[in-house]
């Protein structure tokens, strides 16, 4: 903050089952830091997404080891195969395929299957692709809009007035995520939806103490007291898996949806192997930090503001 390159941050802490709030400088220009002003998840929101799944899988809706084919019928041969767990652990390398002119999620997870084509190579970290393929299954299996699933089946049951999809109307949200005006709004092609249901990579939004109460409540799965899910379907969503290429953080382990390597070089000493969670960026600059360890039963999750003078990002990211 002295530097100037953020504005200030909103933190959440729970060990010992004691949570606690911490806000620091502002949040926008002029708005102090406080606990309930929301912000977007960016990449952040995949966790959210493979919760839902795993609640999916327990309700007999989803399997996760079930090939797209069974969700739709127009796919190309390659793109049958893909499965669940590959959608959630980015084991497939697929285009980062924008679709700009899809009408609906449906629409746009469906002209990816029967266009797209898995590109040989290692794992690559695919934040947009994966997640609109996984948001138009859960649309189809629950048959609701995305917005509508995440909020019943993981909003309510857990009492979070502040984690959503899409920003809700009349709560405070602040559409800050750039260091300054000189850095490139796109990256890559598909950052330029912001906030729209049919990116559900880049939708999201949530304060950091109510996505600390979705990692406590893993936690608590883990042992068998959770809300959400039960253990065997945690421990699968959270055994770790591939390596995959995350941006120029370089090669991380990864789960179902969630990074299993934080303290490598994030986190640092004083956390286990054993922790989860992930980290959100705007563009390659790590903007929110969310982390869990099964361990110490602690959780920390943390969201950055940071100024923006760009008049089209603030267009993009307001709701």
């Amino acid at each position: 903050m002295d530097r100037k390159i953020i504005l200030g941050a909103q933190g959440f802490s729970l060990e010992d089952g004691e949570g606690c709030h911490i806000v620091v400088g502002e949040a926008a220009p002029g708005t102090d830091v406080t606990p309930d002003i929301a912000g977007r998840l960016y990449c952040a929101n995949k966790p959210l997404l493979a919760v839902t799944t795993g609640i999916a899988s327990e309700e007999g809706l989803i399997g996760l080891h079930t090939p797209l084919s069974r969700y739709f019928d127009d796919c190309t041969p390659a793109m049958a195969a893909v499965t669940i767990a590959d959608l959630l652990g980015h084991t497939v390398l697929l285009p980062p395929t924008l679709q700009k002119n899809a009408a609906s999620l449906d629409e746009r997870a469906r002209r990816i299957v029967n266009r797209a084509v898995p590109r040989p190579g290692s794992a690559h970290y695919n934040a947009q692709t994966t997640s609109a393929l996984l948001g138009a299954i859960l649309e189809r299996v629950y048959s609701m809009p995305l917005e509508r699933v995440i909020a019943e089946k993981v909003a309510s049951p857990l009492s979070l007035r502040d984690l959503s999809l899409m920003p809700r109307p009349g709560r405070p949200y602040s559409p800050l995520h750039r260091r300054d005006g000189s850095m490139c709004f796109v990256p890559v092609e598909d950052e330029a939806r912001g906030l729209s249901p049919v990116n559900p990579g880049q939708a999201g939004v949530s304060t950091a103490a109510d996505m600390g109460l979705v990692y406590a409540d893993l936690l608590k799965s883990l042992k068998g007291q959770g809300t959400l899910l039960a253990p065997s379907t945690a421990r699968s969503l959270l055994e770790t898996r591939r390596s995959i290429q995350l941006y120029d953080l370089g090669p991380r382990s990864w789960g179902l949806g969630f990074q299993r390597d934080l303290p490598q070089g994030i986190l640092g000493a004083g956390w286990s192997r054993d922790t989860f969670g992930h980290v959100g960026t705007a563009p390659r600059r790590i903007v929110v930090l969310h982390a869990a360890d099964p361990a110490s039963d602690r959780v920390l999750t943390f969201r950055f503001f940071s100024t923006i003078d760009d008049h089209r990002v603030q267009q993009l990211t307001t709701s």
